[in-house]
């Protein structure tokens, strides 16, 4: 089981990717945006961060370059559907800032939960406990 951050200012998919991760055995922080995301990482842990790059106040390149800072060896997944580019021009960029892994939107459950496995190095076996939702 790992703890996983999930960035996106979509709550929808934001619950969508906390469903998939949690079936897969996860435990997930949801944030809304790159701040909060931010503010947990300078006193908290996470094993991976997903982070969506078009997002208000605090973009997802923005959002790795400061995980990066933070917790040099997380690994980071970067999602996008682009905006008035296409999504491999945000995510391109994501990766140059040190994304480690990019995935273009739109995705299905599954894909994500095996990308999250590679970036994680295997599957996990169990459900884990420990929930720590945090919306706001």
């Amino acid at each position: 089981m790992a703890h996983i951050l999930v960035i996106d200012d979509d709550p929808v998919l934001r619950r969508v990717i906390t469903l998939a991760l949690e079936a897969a055995g996860h435990s997930v922080l949801r944030c809304e945006n790159g701040k909060k995301a931010v503010d947990f990482l300078e006193h908290d842990h996470a094993d991976l961060l997903i982070t969506d790059i078009i997002m208000p106040e605090m973009d997802g390149v923005e959002t790795v370059r400061a995980a990066r800072r933070l917790q040099p060896d997380l690994p980071i997944l970067a999602i996008s559907g682009g905006g008035s580019f296409a999504p491999a021009d945000y995510l391109g960029i994501a990766r140059a800032f040190g994304a480690t892994e990019v995935l273009p939107k739109p995705f299905h459950p599954p894909e994500l939960v095996e990308r999250v496995a590679r970036l994680l190095g295997a599957m996990p076996q169990e459900n884990g406990d420990r929930d720590t939702k945090h919306e706001g």
